[in-house]
């Protein structure tokens, strides 16, 4: 929906600076073209990039202020039941101004406490609240982490944004080596915690952050991930007979997807040809007759385009299309990596995201809806399911067994760290993300008395960070062109339903399997999500309803051929301290996969640390890495 910034100066009450604040706003003009506003005052300066969606009027411009002008809020992101929170503000005697979900969130916080609205809150978001009278900010962000939300802590001064490019004219610009390592040493870019930049982090989803005058932070969590996870709803879906699960998934599903469709502006969808976005589009468009739905169609062997033309025609809407080549790959890479604030290998699919993310915008629509959380909800990832009993690495029970994974990873490690415990400290950020699934177990087991079994909570592990960076990548990618993505399925009552339900609910098998099958290559013998694809045969033909998971692939990257001689002169050469001679055996020795991370963490360095433009940094990548022609399907000869 916005963008949002804001600095709070600890001893300085010194007014921040206008127009770096108006240059801020530069930064995040992306994310809101309708229209922008900065405010400074002693110790104080918040502003704010306006996508509207509700109540488009100029009285809903932020940064937005309650009637006595105590409370300035920045607030980014959409409140689907703000109605329902409005009438019962109303009859408690509190007036509005506005038709906003902007108003409802700031009289909400004022009138019920942080903690109490922020639990009531159905939506995605993520804001900066300035008590004038205290001199305290308070910052907040949504239960799975949709909204972005960074901040950086320094001696003088705590400064927030949607994006880390906007914290760059207030904070020092230099890179977490600890967090670089961790990248090099296989793990994607962090979502929360400590970022790739020194001092800047990312809050937890779920969390409360408050700043007094003077500087004290405190931290707090309104929501945790365990607390999906509840004995009696437990209780009450295994009493359920499949056809009633199957109803109660259909009515919450049509019922998010409703709350979802509500604005003042255009809304489409997103048609990858995959069960879950067909699904949500098919539930839509039974109301909405005219949703405009768009597809980016990767030219190959892994087309899509197939399923998402019969989707549209069953359903009778048209369907934008943009086509999505090789040259792409490396034409968009630095934009993608600009936005995407990270070097994305851990998805690829980022190009064409940006891609059809600027095809909806160029038709007029601003926001889309998406099936990405089913996977991660429902148990998508049918390759990660061997047997229920292989999946323990995702669920460590406590912490000394990840230790001892993490030690083995540790020995294995061969690749340069540039300091001497680098390596070490990059797997321990690791550990902290299983770490954050074995607290998650610990505090299920406590409120359900007993221990679980594995298949109860094989969501966990998908709904911390695999799910935080496809959250990431469609936030900031979709943002990049204007646009907002929504997520059906990440409605808190179907995410209850969904960590709830029976393992057999949402994983079947299709004939009785022995125990050393191999899923990975057998995956027809598995009904994945099997409770949305019982609902999807309500709307959808049973060829697509039924469509194997495919996973929006792209293959070019994995084509790309990188020459060790980028290394040459490169940050990432200065950054490991790497000689002539190093950079010599590298580019003899150095395997595809390590090639192409250390590529992009160059790229991402000459992108966002260097801040140099784009086209130049496409003619360097041009001269150091090319995309090998995909081969024929088997069967068919090369034309």
């Amino acid at each position: 929906m916005c963008g949002i910034f804001g600095i709070l100066l600890h001893a300085d009450h010194s007014i921040p600076d206008h127009d770096k604040l108006r240059s801020t706003v530069g930064l995040l003009a992306h994310r809101g073209p309708d229209y922008s506003e900065v405010f400074a005052a002693p110790g104080i300066g918040l502003a704010h990039t306006r996508l509207s969606l509700l109540d488009l009027s100029p009285r809903s411009h932020q940064p937005f202020w309650d009637r006595a002008r105590r409370y300035c809020l920045v607030y980014n992101g959409e409140i689907y039941n703000f109605r329902e929170l409005r009438q019962e503000l109303e009859s408690e005697g509190v007036g509005f101004r506005t038709s906003s979900d902007t108003e409802v969130l700031l009289e909400g916080l004022i009138r019920w406490g942080a903690d109490h609205t922020l639990r009531r809150l159905e939506g995605m978001f993520a804001f900066g609240l300035y008590d004038t009278a205290e001199r305290s900010l308070l910052l907040a962000r949504d239960r799975f982490g949709i909204k972005p939300l960074h901040f950086y802590e320094g001696s003088d001064r705590l400064v927030f944004a949607s994006e880390v490019q906007a914290l760059r004219p207030w904070i020092p610009w230099e890179p977490d080596v600890i967090s670089i390592s961790a990248f090099v040493n296989g793990h994607g870019g962090p979502m929360t915690g400590p970022g790739f930049l020194k001092g800047v982090r990312t809050p937890l989803p779920g969390s409360i952050i408050t700043v007094r005058h003077g500087g004290a932070v405190e931290s707090r969590r309104f929501f945790s991930l365990s607390e999906l996870w509840d004995p009696e709803e437990s209780r009450r879906l295994k009493s359920l007979r499949p056809e009633d699960a199957v109803e109660e998934t259909d009515r919450l599903l049509c019922e998010s997807v409703r709350l979802q469709l509500i604005a003042d502006a255009p809304v489409g969808a997103l048609c990858s040809g995959g069960v879950d976005s067909s699904l949500i589009m098919a539930i839509a468009a039974r109301n909405h007759k005219d949703l405009a739905i768009f597809h980016a169609n990767v030219v190959g062997k892994s087309s899509e385009l197939k399923a998402a033309v019969a989707l549209a025609r069953h359903l009778d809407l048209h369907l934008e299309t943009v086509d999505v080549v090789d040259a792409d790959f490396i034409e968009r890479l630095p934009e993608v990596t600009r936005h995407y604030g990270l070097p994305f290998t851990y998805h690829p699919n980022s190009v064409p995201f940006l891609m059809v993310s600027k095809l909806v915008r160029k038709n007029g629509v601003k926001a889309v809806l998406s099936g990405e959380g089913s996977d991660e909800c429902f148990l998508g990832y049918s390759w990660t399911m061997q047997n229920p009993v292989d999946f323990l690495t995702a669920l460590p029970r406590r912490p000394l067994a990840t230790l001892r994974k993490l030690a083995r990873s540790l020995m294995a490690a061969r690749r340069p760290s540039p300091h001497k415990d680098g390596v070490a400290e990059a797997l321990g950020k690791r550990f902290e993300s299983d770490a954050e699934v074995a607290e998650v177990r610990a505090a299920v087991e406590e409120r359900f008395d007993r221990s679980l079994d594995d298949t109860e909570l094989l969501s966990a592990s998908w709904m911390t960070y695999h799910l935080r960076t496809l959250l990431h990548r469609n936030d900031a990618l979709g943002m990049a062109a204007s646009i907002e993505a929504r997520f059906p399925y990440l409605d808190s009552n179907v995410a209850r339903l969904a960590a709830n339900l029976p393992y057999e609910y949402k994983v079947r098998y299709s004939r009785s399997v022995s125990r050393d099958v191999d899923l990975q290559r057998d995956r027809h013998l598995l009904r994945d999500k099997w409770v949305i694809r019982q609902v999807a045969d309500r709307y959808l033909p049973a060829h697509l309803a039924r469509r194997p998971k495919q996973g929006f692939p792209t293959s070019a990257f994995g084509r790309m051929k990188v020459s060790g001689e980028f290394l040459h002169g490169s940050f990432v050469s200065e950054l490991f301290g790497l000689g002539d001679s190093q950079v010599s055996y590298f580019d003899r020795h150095a395997d595809r996969g390590i090639r192409l991370r250390l590529l992009q963490l160059e790229v991402w360095a000459r992108v966002v640390l260097l801040d140099q433009p784009a086209d130049a940094v496409v003619s360097w990548i041009r001269q150091h890495a090319t995309i090998q022609p995909e081969q024929p399907a088997k069967g068919k000869a090369a034309s």
